[in-house]
């Protein structure tokens, strides 16, 4: 414990003499959405699996009080909200950012982490600021196409920025970008296809189709699958349809009948927590275009219909697709028009197992599995010393092959 005499500018000084005695000890900041949650806990893993001490601060009542636990490790909270609501919106924000500042200062001096990491969201803010002030080295990591704006707020006070996609760049300072790739679940790139299509019951050479709108579902892609059943009932398919939990129930009571008795296996699934198991059985995704689901399709190398959310900040979600679409790893319908379209598009895929299989190609090529690898070395560069050496050694040895769950 600190003596109550003890300055600002002592507790700067003492963060700068910081010296690598036992394991990593890390402070990662961020959550809100799962698109900024689930990178950080692939990057948490890691640093775990090399002896590091992770420690997650996030904001009560958000996603990473309940997932990050479940993942095996701690968290704590500190007051932080985004911008928005005009005038008063942003005076709400600015004071309590304010007062999260303060709860991270506290934090970082008490935990003495040698090392904050920002994944992204406001929580980020206060904490890596709080970094800043105490001279403790960040950095921050961007998951999709258009920098958010708390990342672009942070870039000037952070060592680097791993960013996912090569042309990341809006409103971040050119020295500090590292193009990483956006880190992924281990799981995900290590399922068997073959134990996986076995578990679900799906015999080889059946062609299986994943419909997913993310955690929550998407109305949009669900009413486009219960309209399109009446034409692919006839098809030897298998459509794992993950529908959210809220919209299981009302899919349910609509696609009752519509396959009739043909061959079609359409299973409509609430909430899937082995993910990793449906992208390892399937041949084609048809999702939204967040940072993270593009990236776990593309470390698959899975072909996609990517269906971008219209209502996602900046529009950065048609960016991500638009990247996708360019390399030919992937065909875009727009949320408007995926309910008229989407059954001619995937009856034309799988009728062309080439153009299929070139799209796979086109996605493996995109993938990026060594990605959490890649920004714990990073990291561990901008420490120098022993963990620099870490770093080097760590980068030797590889970050292991690529598994493609297609073909």
């Amino acid at each position: 414990m600190e003596s109550r005499g003890t300055t600002m500018q002592e507790a700067k000084e003492r963060a700068g003499r910081r010296k690598p005695e036992g394991g990593l000890r890390v402070v990662l900041a961020g959550g809100g959405t799962g698109g900024h949650l689930y990178p950080a806990l692939a990057v948490a893993e890691r640093f775990r699996d090399a002896g590091g001490r992770v420690l997650f601060v996030g904001t009560p009542g958000g996603l990473g009080a309940k997932v990050v636990p479940d993942h095996g490790f701690p968290i704590t909270f500190v007051r932080a909200r985004g911008l928005g609501g005009g005038l008063l919106g942003a005076l709400k924000a600015a004071c309590t950012t304010a007062c999260g500042l303060v709860e991270s200062l506290v934090l970082l001096h008490r935990e003495r982490p040698h090392l904050v990491v920002g994944s992204g969201g406001y929580v980020c803010v206060p904490v890596v600021l709080a970094a800043a002030l105490l001279r403790i080295p960040s950095i921050l990591m961007e998951q999709n196409a258009i920098p958010g704006k708390a990342i672009r707020l942070l870039a000037r006070f952070a060592r680097k920025v791993c960013v996912s996609f090569p042309g990341c760049r809006f409103g971040l300072p050119e020295e500090r970008i590292e193009v990483t790739g956006n880190p992924i679940r281990q799981d995900i790139l290590t399922r068997d296809r073959t134990q996986a299509r076995h578990a679900l019951g799906l015999p080889e050479g059946r062609l299986c189709l994943l419909v997913t709108g993310a955690s929550q579902g998407a109305a949009s892609l669900n009413r486009a699958v219960i309209q399109a059943l009446a034409a692919w009932r006839s098809k030897d398919w298998t459509v794992l349809h993950l529908t959210g939990p809220k919209h299981l129930e009302e899919v349910v009571c609509r696609t009752t009948g519509r396959t009739g008795e043909g061959p079609l296996d359409y299973r409509p699934i609430g909430y899937q927590e082995d993910i990793a198991e449906l992208y390892a059985a399937a041949d084609l995704v048809v999702c939204r275009a967040g940072a993270t689901t593009l990236a776990e399709i593309t470390a698959r190398g899975l072909p996609a219909i990517l269906v971008p959310y219209p209502f996602a900040a900046e529009r950065h979600q048609d960016h991500n697709a638009a990247l996708l679409a360019e390399r030919g790893a992937a065909g875009v319908l727009s949320d408007e028009q995926v309910e008229e379209g989407l059954q001619g598009v995937v009856a034309e895929l799988f009728s062309h197992p080439k153009r299929l299989q070139d799209m796979a190609l086109a996605s493996a090529a995109l993938g990026r599995p060594e990605a959490a690898a890649r920004v714990v070395q990073v990291a561990l560069e901008q420490l120098g010393g022993p963990w620099e050496e870490a770093a080097a050694a760590g980068g030797k040895t590889g970050a292991g092959s690529k598994e493609r769950g297609h073909g």
